[in-house]
């Protein structure tokens, strides 16, 4: 028997004390609902559990920005709505008016008064239409400084254009075009030089009259607008006097070394050639068609024929040997400029072409990781952007051309529209997806952190029924030393007698 260690007593609070721990861990459990309360937990479940929990916080989150987008691209799709209906089709109903032969003239300005007013309509919707402050129908262009970088080149253009008194409307039409095209040059880096010749009546007295290169469009397009078309064809005029290397020819500008060099001859009519196979008419010029050709081709200037397709055969033998285009103003003209402005910045050393029909781009975040975003391309509804902000109905011919202006900005919206319809499909598929994500993340999740209750419930009946049972055998372990002091007295007791 001992008394200086009760190992007894040692052993029984030791087992009281785990029970009490395993007691307390049990009620905190019960407590929260939660089996991992702190790391040392299960640090292993904890580590998993944190990193489901950012992902399902996420996908609640994207869950509302998916509904913000769709919200947005509603807004878009009403806002165009609301152009094409009832604007854009009762400016077709007011075009359609004007072109009947028994209203005059006095009936058709009326008609563009309302026109103007219908136009301005739909400025008004495209500038106003907004999600949080954000233009959607008429965005800003495209900040340059963010985008990619190239080495700028130089080109030179020289635009040879007869001026007869056929030629009005198709000058007309490549000055109302040539924006577009120009800009797309010009902004993409590339120093743009642009030159005039034209050449007319030989009765005049001046059949070839050269202007100064300029890189100014608005200049450039004075230059187009005090064209004066006027006369016919001589036996001594033609695009060959205007090209070739004459004291007004444009072959006698002098054109950049290192440029891209593109000549533009804008035409009605078969150009005179001294070596005519009929198509050049009665008229002769002192100029052979196919030496102006290879003359262009030595100087590596590209020739390009705009006019429409009656006298393509002999026109393409001054554009096909020197590799330039062929453009029928009378067949998507804008887009034929376009495609014809890609090459000239090939030709530049533009490296990589930004378009100027290029649409700001929203990013939506529509999932807990980076990445997952969704795009939305935001869409100009203004009438520039649409090409009909310059629509007139008189004359008559003018009427015609703009109720194809009006049809196709018709067609444009609705396309538009459909790219909005499609783009609220796909944000409400991936709005369910995220839902479904979420839920099964969560549903995993809770199996790693949820306490089991009656488990746990158990354990705690279990530990309070061991902590007394331990309460009462330490009371009895406490007592045991007593029986030395007993056996102490009975020997204290002998030893007196």
């Amino acid at each position: 028997m001992i008394i200086n260690h009760n190992i007894n007593a040692l052993d029984t609070c030791n087992k009281l004390n785990s029970a009490t721990k395993l007691k307390s861990n049990a009620m905190k459990k019960v407590s929260s609902g939660l089996r991992i309360n702190e790391a040392a937990d299960d640090a292993a479940g904890s580590s998993i559990s944190e990193k489901m929990k950012a992902q399902i916080r996420g996908l609640e989150q994207a869950g509302e920005n998916i509904q913000d987008g769709i919200s947005l691209v509603q807004t878009a799709e009403a806002g165009l709505g609301s152009i094409q209906d009832p604007n854009l089709l009762r400016m077709r109903d007011l075009i359609v008016q004007a072109l009947n032969g028994t209203l005059k003239q006095s009936d058709r300005m009326i008609i563009q008064n309302e026109l103007d007013n219908v136009k301005a309509n739909i400025d008004d919707i495209a500038n106003d239409t907004e999600f949080n402050t954000t233009k959607l129908l008429s965005p800003p262009s495209i900040d340059a400084s963010v985008q990619p970088k190239w080495t700028p080149g130089t080109a030179d253009i020289i635009f040879v254009v007869d001026r007869t008194g056929s030629m009005q409307s198709l000058i007309d039409s490549v000055r109302d075009n040539i924006d577009g095209f120009i800009d797309k040059i010009t902004s993409n880096g590339i120093d743009l030089n642009m030159g005039l010749v034209t050449y007319g009546d030989i009765n005049n007295s001046e059949p070839i009259v050269k202007k100064d290169m300029i890189n100014d469009l608005s200049d450039f397009k004075s230059y187009l607008t005090n064209i004066k078309p006027t006369g016919g064809g001589d036996l001594n005029e033609s695009g060959l006097e205007g090209i070739a290397d004459t004291s007004s020819g444009a072959l006698s500008y002098n054109l950049r070394l290192d440029s891209a060099k593109q000549f533009i001859l804008i035409t009605d009519a078969p150009v005179h050639d001294n070596n005519s196979d009929g198509d050049g008419g009665d008229c002769m010029s002192s100029f052979d068609i196919d030496d102006v050709a290879t003359e262009l081709k030595n100087k590596g200037i590209k020739l390009t024929v705009v006019s429409n397709d009656y006298y393509k055969s002999q026109l393409s033998r001054l554009s096909d040997p020197t590799g330039g285009d062929y453009i029928n103003i009378n067949s998507n003209f804008k887009d034929q400029l376009s495609s014809f402005a890609s090459k000239i910045l090939t030709d530049a050393g533009c490296k990589k072409e930004i378009s100027t029909e290029e649409m700001p781009k929203l990013q939506l975040q529509v999932g807990a990781n980076s990445g997952e975003q969704f795009q939305v391309e935001l869409f100009d509804a203004r009438t520039k952007k649409l090409g009909i902000d310059d629509i007139k109905v008189d004359p008559i011919e003018e009427a015609e051309k703009s109720l194809e202006k009006v049809d196709k900005a018709i067609k444009i919206v609705s396309s538009q529209r459909a790219k909005f319809g499609t783009y609220q499909n796909a944000l409400e598929h991936i709005e369910k997806n995220v839902d479904n994500y979420g839920s099964s993340i969560s549903s995993a999740e809770s199996r790693i952190t949820n306490a089991d209750m009656a488990k746990e419930a158990m354990e705690i009946t279990k530990n309070s029924i061991i902590e007394q049972s331990a309460e009462s055998i330490l009371k009895q372990a406490e007592k045991m030393p007593e029986s030395v002091i007993n056996l102490m007295n009975k020997w204290q007791g002998n030893t007196q007698e």
